[in-house]
């Protein structure tokens, strides 16, 4: 009997630990759409003033855009034309602050 118990009890916690997992993953996923999302826009829209922050359901977010020219660079690096976005997404996970932040450069023909 004491097996049995022990058992269910171990299944038990796996099935909760399983379950936030799914939790977690969920959210992870929602960022990763959003983050699609408000790239996508970036890359076609552009980002007015070079910021733009919003809150979205569970996330916060921040995307700028800095253009790079041959100033912005390093002394002795060559610039191709073009822009740099980047975006930093944020959400609550219990009682951890989690993040996911993206960069992607964009070069003008």
């Amino acid at each position: 009997m004491a097996i049995i118990a022990t058992a269910l009890v171990a299944l038990l916690s796996l099935q909760g630990r399983s379950i936030g997992m799914m939790e977690s993953a969920g959210k992870m996923e929602g960022a990763r759409l959003l983050s699609e999302r408000l790239m996508g826009e970036g890359e076609l829209k552009g980002v007015p003033n070079g910021e733009k922050k919003g809150t979205e359901g569970p996330y916060n977010w921040r995307i700028s855009e800095i253009k790079i020219t041959p100033e912005v660079m390093p002394e002795g690096v060559k610039a191709l034309p073009g822009r740099q976005l980047s975006l930093e997404v944020s959400w609550e996970e219990g009682k951890r602050k989690e993040r996911l932040n993206l960069a992607e450069y964009i070069y003008e023909r």
